[in-house]
């Protein structure tokens, strides 16, 4: 029973991030549709990973994709912990340490819930581009 209870479990988590893969595949040929251009997908940069950075014009955004299925206990649209927003954040500036960028720099969240999405209103994270002072 408890090897039947971990396969069951393993083969959802699997199912999960396949899942999740294709909602950011998804994502991105909306934003392709939109004028977005991909600058790195699922960049992984010390502790955090981040989905999709794109760019219109002078634009840096960075798009985290959430999918969860239909009536799931936690909903996409609130998926978004305050501590992995900080790793996201963390995650750009050890980006923008790398690769300056002088435009503008924004933040959004897209959920999916079955093959519906939502682009939540966009964030503009411009004092990321600053160096904290040491």
């Amino acid at each position: 029973m408890t090897s039947m209870n971990g396969q069951s479990k393993n083969r959802r988590a699997t199912l999960a991030r396949r899942y999740g893969r294709l909602a950011e595949r998804a994502t991105l040929w909306l934003l392709w549709l939109r004028g977005w251009d991909l600058v790195a997908s699922n960049l992984k940069l010390g502790k955090s990973e981040l989905d999709l950075l794109v760019t219109r014009g002078e634009e840096l955004r960075l798009l985290e994709v959430k999918a969860r299925r239909q009536g799931a206990w936690v909903a996409a649209d609130t998926a978004l912990s305050y501590p992995q927003r900080l790793r996201l954040q963390g995650g750009l500036r050890n980006y923008l340490d790398r690769v300056p960028w002088p435009g503008a720099i924004s933040f959004q969240r897209v959920s999916w819930t079955g093959w519906r999405w939502r682009f939540h209103p966009c964030e503009r994270w411009d004092a990321l581009r600053i160096k904290p002072m040491t």
